[in-house]
């Protein structure tokens, strides 16, 4: 019985009758740890004596929630950050329709941005870039401009429309300023509200960045303790540092607080958004298409691309060596730990082992043609070079003399042998 099945049958156990403590621990002895026993039969004594379960489903949704996640599982990020969206960006500023409707545009929202970046770049043309298996003789650029019907018969064959590069033209720009208002707003940046009050009657002028302009009677509210004239040119943040180091205690509804909470929630979301665009990327291209997409996705998008490398190991991949290279001279390092068999791994709870950059290197195969790319070739040059200038020619050439008359003096009694 799966754990579907057992949270089934004890939602079903639980409206049929009261329960006891002692009926209760079988039953979730089999999924619920025993440090949290106590909380969820807690939570059910609570639902039975109401008349409702709620308590004791918000318990246990929350733990198995946790316990079922993985830090390393991409899909849980994704829904951690939903979560997070609810419960800071959605709750309590929606009808309850708006609630429930919002997490899930979040989430279209996400899917929506990776599957323009598969748009843009699809797996031939990702291979062709990074190659990873056999190419297709397919050319995005030939489909979307060359041999584009439409395009055709509206212009001549020779225009200049040929020579566009479809990256370019379907670019990230272009992307935003295509969506509707709703979507658009969320690559918007916060601004810090015009005028926040402290008080009733003190308050501040604030850019669109969070610095003061003005400060008005915030030096009569503190007694002189923070003067008013000290405050110009602060950023929000660092005023109410100073109020905390003065000892002056902001009252708990101050617009100040609210407007920095809400840039830095704001900040949040829309990096958060992005970071999830770019695991579920990864997923969706799988395990060798996937991390070089999402590789793409990250420098464009100032990401952090050592989380694409993470889960790019595949030692079957004939081209991990050169993505590898992208990665190191990307900035990169050789001691990120890599996940290995994340994708052939059905339930991303279990523990996975890891790899580092260096030692993944030496898993490759050492194929001389194909194992050292350009910029290490050029390396290797230089190194010879240096070597070769180091070598004092006079000695060379008295080395190749001596050499020239040992074959001559052999030479020569191997005639008078004869």
């Amino acid at each position: 019985m799966n754990i579907k099945d057992e949270l089934l049958k004890l939602k079903n156990k639980i409206i049929r009758k009261s329960l006891k403590k002692e009926d209760l621990e079988g039953e979730l002895q089999t999924t619920i740890d025993s440090d949290v026993m106590e909380k969820l039969l807690a939570g059910i004594s609570v639902g039975v004596r109401e008349g409702t379960v709620t308590p004791f489903s918000e318990v246990l949704s929350k733990h198995i929630q946790s316990k079922y996640s993985s830090p390393i599982d991409l899909d849980s990020k994704v829904e951690k950050f939903i979560n997070w969206y609810f419960e800071n960006m959605v709750k309590g500023n929606y009808t309850d329709v708006g609630e429930y409707y919002e997490p899930r545009e979040m989430r279209n929202f996400i899917e929506k941005i990776a599957v323009w970046y598969e748009l843009r770049y699809p797996d031939y043309e990702i291979n062709r870039l990074m190659p990873c298996s056999g190419q297709e003789q397919i050319w995005v650029n030939d489909i979307m401009f060359k041999n584009n019907k439409y395009i055709n018969t509206l212009l001549d064959k020779d225009s200049d429309i040929n020579e566009l590069d479809w990256y370019e033209f379907y670019n990230a720009s272009a992307f935003i300023k295509s969506l509707p208002y709703e979507e658009k707003y969320f690559f918007s940046k916060p601004k810090y509200a015009d005028i926040v009050y402290l008080n009733r009657h003190a308050h501040l002028h604030l850019t669109k960045n969070g610095i003061v302009e003005m400060s008005e009677l915030v030096g009569a509210w503190t007694n002189l303790v923070v003067k008013d004239e000290e405050l110009k040119g602060l950023q929000a943040k660092k005023v109410v540092e100073l109020f905390k180091e003065r000892g002056i205690e902001l009252p708990s509804d101050n617009e100040l607080e609210k407007t920095i909470e809400y840039v830095d929630n704001w900040t949040y979301q829309k990096e958060e958004m992005l970071n999830c665009a770019m695991y579920r990327i990864i997923e969706r291209g799988g395990n060798r298409i996937g991390p070089r997409r999402a590789f793409l996705f990250a420098k464009e998008f100032g990401r952090n691309i050592d989380i694409p490398m993470m889960y790019a190991v595949d030692y079957s991949d004939p081209g991990l060596r050169l993505f590898i290279n992208e990665y190191i001279k990307s900035g990169g390092s050789k001691d990120l730990k890599c996940y290995v068999g994340y994708f052939s791994n059905i339930d991303k709870r279990e523990k996975l082992d890891t790899i580092s950059i260096q030692k993944l290197i030496l898993t490759q195969s050492n194929n001389a043609a194909t194992f050292y790319t350009s910029e290490e070739d050029e390396l290797h040059q230089k190194l010879v070079n240096a070597l070769a200038s180091q070598i004092d020619q006079k000695i060379v050439r008295k080395e190749e003399v001596k050499r020239l008359r040992l074959e001559r003096k052999l030479e020569r009694n191997k005639n008078n042998n004869r």
